[in-house]
């Protein structure tokens, strides 16, 4: 007794407490508490709407994502055949492109930035529109341009993730949530990264202001919509690397360099794409695509004759020039002339209307950076071109999580730490700008300056 008279003194300052009753009362406290509650019908709901609705999006995407695969692999096994079609053929896509966005102006160039405009809006993307968009981005991507998948896959996924989700019976409050979904799926299966391509459809959407609300079925579909994807057209990775990334800390001081290097690249080509984007405007909608690309096409020409290789006009079909830039030490001239080359040619084609994202040609510029930096430093140069990668893609598209997460699926090796250094380093001095108009930047897009017939009643309520 004398002994729990002690301890109740010492650790209770004498209060007599029963503690029976003492831990029932905490007990019934929690079970009231509102934050302890298992909340079943919000459970209920994302299994009986969300649920389906995220494997029905997968499924959806999936599919068209593989037959849109398919098309654009065996075109550019035709180009293959004689390179003067690569210097012929983007004149035809030109062409077609010019009579599309005549009349669907939604349908020119990369689809990203109105994509992320009209998330903002009530109104559902036509089906007409659906489906030149997937025609001219199919014919842009089977090669003879510099253009990435994301772009036709978020706008095609934001429409798709938009109208399954109103079939499904979710109202129009859901909507912006729902394209997202639809745009992360799509965008992960054309680039088996279903992780990365989900973080970068909500840091997209959000520059600056990260929203987790759509992340669990938006991982679902997107996870579902690779599956599918990888069942019709393989497992195989687009980064293929012949060895595995070396580096060590020493190596990281460097690597913030290229970083900074890398910023200031991206903030040039942004100001260029954006000022011949603008320029584009003097020449009629349908006069656009044909004259940008006639313009491009001495470039692509002497690309092809200094570098002796046609992966840079096969580039979006299947990304090899990503891998040779990571495994290969080219000459700084090579890198240097692949850079400029890259800005220009998608500015001229791009920016005047051709149907095609920005990512890939983002990533050529880093991974060319990074192989410049790799001269110096031979034995980590896959290091430096997949942090350069990554590093062009934050501060390109202000997508920091996304381009670390993203690059690691696409290579399927972790270089995380050096890739985080220089996202870091190339995200935090690069605020302000973006090449996508749909974020808030500098530029101050909105969808009527994606062009001129693009009237003001369509995008009203």
């Amino acid at each position: 007794m004398g002994l729990k008279r002690f301890l109740i003194n010492f650790f209770l300052e004498g209060r007599e407490i029963n503690l029976k009753e003492y831990i029932k009362s905490i007990y019934q406290e929690l079970l009231s508490s509102p934050s302890m509650k298992i909340d079943f019908a919000s459970i209920l709901f994302f299994l009986g709407r969300w649920l389906p609705f995220s494997i029905a999006i997968g499924i959806t995407t999936g599919v068209i994502a593989s037959v849109m695969d398919l098309f654009v692999v065996n075109i550019n096994k035709f180009l293959s055949q004689e390179v003067v079609y690569f210097f012929v053929y983007p004149l035809l896509v030109a062409f077609i492109v010019g009579k599309v966005i005549q009349k669907y102006p939604e349908v020119e160039g990369p689809g990203i930035g109105f994509a992320v405009l009209h998330l903002k809006t009530k109104k559902y993307i036509p089906f007409k529109v659906i489906f030149y968009k997937l025609v001219v981005s199919v014919l842009t991507l089977s090669g003879g341009f510099i253009a990435g998948r994301e772009g036709p896959s978020f706008f095609l996924g934001v429409a798709i993730g938009e109208w399954t989700g109103k079939i499904y019976g979710f109202g129009k409050k859901y909507k912006n949530l729902l394209g997202l979904i639809g745009g992360g799926a799509f965008t992960g299966a054309l680039l088996k990264a279903p992780l990365g391509s989900s973080i970068f459809a909500m840091e997209l959407e959000n520059m600056y202001d990260f929203d987790y609300r759509p992340f669990i079925p938006m991982i679902i579909a997107a996870i579902v919509s690779y599956l599918t994807f990888s069942f019709f057209r393989g497992n195989h990775h687009f980064i293929e690397l012949h060895s595995k990334p070396i580096w060590n800390l020493d190596t990281i001081p460097y690597i913030v360099i290229m970083g900074l290097v890398i910023s200031a690249v991206i903030y040039v080509y942004t100001l260029i794409f954006h000022f011949f984007q603008k320029f584009s405007k003097i020449f009629p909608p349908a006069k656009r695509p044909i004259a940008g690309t006639l313009a491009a096409i001495p470039i692509l020409l002497f690309l092809y004759l200094y570098i002796h290789s046609t992966e840079i006009l096969s580039a979006p079909a299947n990304m090899k020039i990503l891998s040779d830039l990571a495994n290969n030490s080219f000459p700084i001239d090579f890198d240097v002339l692949i850079i400029l080359g890259t800005i220009f040619v998608t500015s001229l084609t791009l920016a005047f209307g051709i149907s095609g994202g920005l990512i890939l040609p983002v990533l050529i510029i880093g991974s060319a950076v990074g192989n410049i930096f790799g001269h110096f430093f031979p034995k980590e140069l896959i290091t430096f071109t997949l942090a350069g990668m990554a590093s062009a893609l934050a501060a390109a598209a202000k997508t920091p999580l996304a381009a670390i997460v993203m690059i690691t699926e696409m290579s399927h090796d972790d270089v995380v730490i050096p890739m985080t250094a220089a996202v870091i380093t190339s995200y935090l001095t690069s605020f302000g700008y973006s090449t996508y108009l749909g974020q808030k930047n500098i530029f101050r897009g909105n969808l009527r300056t994606f062009s001129v017939n693009y009237k003001k009643s369509d995008v009203s309520n």
